[in-house]
């Protein structure tokens, strides 16, 4: 008989905990830069709305002058608990592949990119000749990520970009999964 990883029956009991949160209160978020011969932002802020709903505001500028052809996007999320984070979600996403193939998306950038969709300036097409990404009002309310069943908590979503195989962006968003807004 095989014996469990610790870790993964700590996955495990994260994920079967009961999922009765319906929304997440954006806390802060951070933006930083990796590689400033790519790029740097412009702009990173979180505006609170009224009662807890938020709003990610960031602009990135692309400081590289020919078109980029090579974008990784990689997705991290942390359920934090007091003194230690728990890695769950740990996926890659090759996005020139994905711009051929929209509709394809799998797992949790399936979820993510369909409202990125609708407020970013993203060409989705490769290679990349833009020289600004905005994110011009990102809403974290009630219809936000909805589907993800994670229980309450404090979590930690990690996104970063990698541009010509160098790691370029850092986004970290801290954020609570609770019942409702107050």
């Amino acid at each position: 008989m095989k014996v469990l990883p610790l870790y993964f029956l700590l996955i495990v009991l994260i994920l079967l905990e009961p999922t009765t949160a319906k929304v997440f209160r954006v806390n802060k978020m951070t933006c930083q830069t990796l590689d400033s011969s790519l790029c740097h932002f412009k702009t990173c802020e979180v505006v609170h709305k009224e009662n807890g709903r938020a709003a990610l505001y960031f602009n990135e500028v692309i400081d590289y002058k020919k078109p980029i052809d090579d974008v990784l996007l990689n997705l991290g999320v942390f359920k934090i608990l007091k003194n230690r984070r728990f890695q769950f979600v740990n996926e890659t996403l090759d996005f020139c592949a994905f711009s051929r193939q929209l509709m394809f998306a799998t797992g949790i950038f399936g979820f993510v990119m369909a409202p990125i969709l609708n407020i970013s300036n993203i060409n989705f097409s490769c290679p990349l000749q833009q020289s600004n990404i905005i994110f011009n009002g990102f809403v974290i309310d009630e219809n936000t990520l909805k589907e993800i069943p994670i229980p309450n908590g404090v979590y930690m979503f990690n996104i970063r970009a990698a541009y010509m195989k160098r790691w370029a962006t850092d986004v970290k968003i801290y954020a609570s999964r609770v019942e409702k807004y107050s």
